[in-house]
C-alpha cells in the first residue's frame, strides 16, 4: 500500500465506490463557493456598496459575490434534489435533531462570543441554517411531487415555479420558517429529483453534439450573468430569495432572469465540466463528501474570522487562504464523526437498535 493509500484510508476514510466522483468534486466546488461568499459577506463595504475607492477592487468583489450568489445556492438544492429520498426517519434524525441543536449553538454563540442580542427561537433559522429547514421541508413534500405520470411531473415543475415567482408578492413570506427561500428554490429541488428519477443529465452526457450545443450555449450565458451582475448590479435581497419584491424594489421578470442566469451556469457545471471531473481527485473528491460537516460549521470560523483575523481578509488572497483552510480542517471524515457527535445524528442508531429489540 502506496503512502497516498495509507492517508486516504486513515485520514481521510475509503472511497465509497458507489459514488460518482464528478458529483463529489462539483460539490467540492460549490462549498468552496459557499465559504467564500460567506467570508467575502462579512466585509459589507465591499458587497453593499460596489464603490471603486481605487483600482476597481471593491467593485470587483462586490461582483464576484453576487455572481457566485446567483446560482450556487440553486445548484447545492438541485443537487439535493438529486439525492433525496422520502424517509420520515432520517427527516427526524439527520435533519430535525440537527437542526435544533446547531440553532442552539449558532444562538449561544452569537449572543455570547459576538455580543449579538438574539432569543433563543427555532422558527426563524439563524444565518446558514435557513438550508436545513428548506431541506426538511423539501423531503416532507416529496411524496406529493412524486407523481406517477410526465405530464404530473411537467405540471408540478411550472407550479413550482409559478409559485417561486408569485410567492414574492406576498410581503408576509420572509425569514420565518425560511418560507421565501422554500419557494423560491423550490423549482430546483424539482429539477433534481426528476433529473435524477430519469436521468437525464446521463442522457445528455450520451449525445455528444447535445451535450457540445448545451455546453457552448450555457457557457455565453453564464458569460453574460457575470456583465449583468457588473452593469445591473442587483440587490443581494433578489439573489438570496429572501425577501418580497415589495422590500427589493423589483418585479417578478428580475426574478426570471436571474433563474435563467442559474440555470446556464447548472447546464454549464452539470453538462459541459462534469465530464472532465470524472476522475478522483484525491482531496479534492474528499472534500467534496464531506461538504455537510463543512456546511454546518464553517460558520463560527466565518463569524469569528473578523475578529481573529482582520488583516487575513483584507484581500482576495487572503480569503481564499482562509476558506481553503476552512475546506481542509472541516473536509475530512475525523471532523465529520466530530460533527455528527455533536448533531446526534447517533440517536438513530439508538433507536433502530431500541425498535430491533422490541420486535425480537
Amino acid at each position: 500500500m502506496t503512502l497516498k493509500e495509507k492517508f486516504t484510508q486513515t485520514v481521510l476514510g475509503k472511497t465509497d465506490g458507489k459514488r460518482d466522483p464528478s458529483l463529489d468534486n462539483i460539490r467540492f466546488i460549490l462549498i468552496l463557493l459557499v465559504v467564500f461568499a460567506h467570508l467575502l459577506e462579512i466585509c459589507r463595504p465591499f458587497i453593499e456598496t460596489g464603490i471603486d475607492y481605487g483600482g476597481g477592487l471593491i467593485y470587483g468583489r462586490g461582483v464576484i459575490y453576487k455572481t457566485i450568489y446567483s446560482f450556487h445556492m440553486p445548484l447545492f438544492v438541485f443537487l439535493f434534489g438529486c439525492n433525496v429520498r422520502f424517509s420520515p426517519k432520517r427527516i427526524f434524525f439527520r435533519w430535525v435533531i440537527p437542526y435544533a441543536v446547531f440553532q442552539t449553538l449558532y444562538t449561544v454563540f452569537a449572543v455570547h462570543v459576538l455580543q449579538d442580542q438574539l432569543r433563543m427561537q427555532y422558527t426563524t433559522p439563524y444565518w446558514l441554517l435557513w438550508y436545513m429547514l428548506a431541506c426538511i421541508f423539501y423531503q416532507l413534500i416529496l411524496p406529493l411531487i412524486d407523481v406517477g405520470s410526465k405530464r404530473g411531473e411537467i405540471a408540478v415543475l411550472v407550479l413550482s415555479f409559478a409559485a417561486a415567482l408569485f410567492m414574492g408578492y406576498d410581503k408576509t413570506v420572509g425569514y420565518y420558517l425560511s418560507l421565501s427561500r422554500f419557494w423560491v428554490f423550490l423549482p430546483w429541488f424539482v429539477m433534481g429529483y426528476y433529473c435524477r428519477k430519469h436521468a437525464i443529465l446521463e442522457k445528455l452526457q450520451s449525445k455528444t453534439l447535445l451535450r457540445r450545443i448545451v455546453t457552448a450555449v450555457s457557457a455565453v450565458m453564464a458569460a453574460v450573468s457575470v456583465v449583468y451582475m457588473y452593469h445591473a448590479y442587483p440587490k443581494n435581497l433578489l439573489l438570496y430569495g429572501s425577501a418580497p419584491y415589495a422590500d427589493i424594489g423589483c418585479s417578478a421578470w428580475l426574478r426570471v432572469w436571474v433563474f435563467l442566469l442559474a440555470f446556464s451556469w447548472l447546464c454549464l457545471l452539470f453538462v459541459g465540466v462534469r465530464p472532465l471531473l470524472r476522475r478522483n481527485l484525491f482531496l479534492i473528491t474528499m472534500i467534496g463528501q464531506n461538504t455537510w460537516p463543512i456546511f454546518l460549521a464553517h460558520g463560527f470560523a466565518v463569524k469569528i474570522a473578523p475578529i481573529w483575523f482582520e488583516d487575513l481578509l483584507q484581500t482576495p488572497a487572503g480569503v481564499l487562504l482562509y476558506t481553503c483552510g476552512i475546506l481542509i480542517i472541516a473536509g475530512n471524515p475525523l471532523f465529520r464523526r466530530i460533527v455528527d457527535g455533536i448533531s446526534l445524528s447517533w440517536l438513530e442508531k439508538i433507536a433502530e437498535k431500541l425498535l430491533c429489540d422490541r420486535k425480537v
